[in-house]
């Protein structure tokens, strides 16, 4: 990501959660000389840091807003960014990835957003792992299956215990990502989980 994208980027996020953009550039600086700042509810926290370049990670009510990385030379400079050099509306109109209800057999990699039902036939033992930016965050792989095929469903922290084994669950706006040359469907944070049939009922 070039540093002008990602200026604009931050600006954006300024725009979407009703910050005053000067502000918000100001405090990547301050968490990457302090390790961490806040502004509005938002925190951002500088979770590796170099001669060079800080990665930082946005969240707010511990929810994750954004990770990037800074360069040095950039982040000295947002004090004093000229925010009429990036318009608050791209150029290019972006249009958001249709979603479709779908069976198991027709997800491909061409599709990005799917709606589905299915039954949970397995799932892994939980297990710990640490993200790129130093989180701990637990992991179950589930496969769930309908009339037409089966498929993994990564499930992570609190999304471990909504299913078992046997449960009839639906999927909105289920992203399609391939993880070592295999498709799975996963729950983002635009994405819904809910279990239609529970097996102890």
């Amino acid at each position: 990501m070039a540093e002008a994208t990602r200026l604009w980027y931050l600006i954006r996020v300024s725009e979407k959660y009703g910050l005053e953009p000067r502000r918000f550039l100001t405090c990547f600086l301050d968490a990457w000389v302090r390790g961490k700042s806040s502004y509005n509810g938002m925190l951002i926290q500088c979770r590796r840091k170099t001669e060079s370049e800080g990665a930082f990670l946005i969240t707010q009510d511990q929810k994750v807003i954004a990770q990037l990385s800074l360069g040095e030379p950039l982040l000295k400079h947002l004090p004093d960014v000229d925010l009429e050099c990036f318009p608050s509306v791209p150029t290019k109109k972006i249009e958001a990835p249709r979603t479709v209800d779908i069976q198991i057999k027709d997800i491909r990699s061409g599709i990005k957003c799917v709606n589905l039902k299915a039954k949970v036939v397995e799932k892994s033992i939980t297990k710990g792992i640490f993200s790129k930016f130093g989180n701990h965050l637990t992991l179950s792989t589930a496969t769930i299956s309908d009339s037409t095929g089966s498929i993994k469903l990564p499930l992570w922290n609190s999304q471990i215990d909504m299913v078992s084994v046997g449960d009839t669950v639906e999927i909105e706006n289920g992203r399609v990502r391939s993880f070592r040359g295999e498709l799975q469907v996963s729950v983002g944070k635009n994405s819904k989980l809910k279990v239609l049939e529970n097996r102890s009922k």
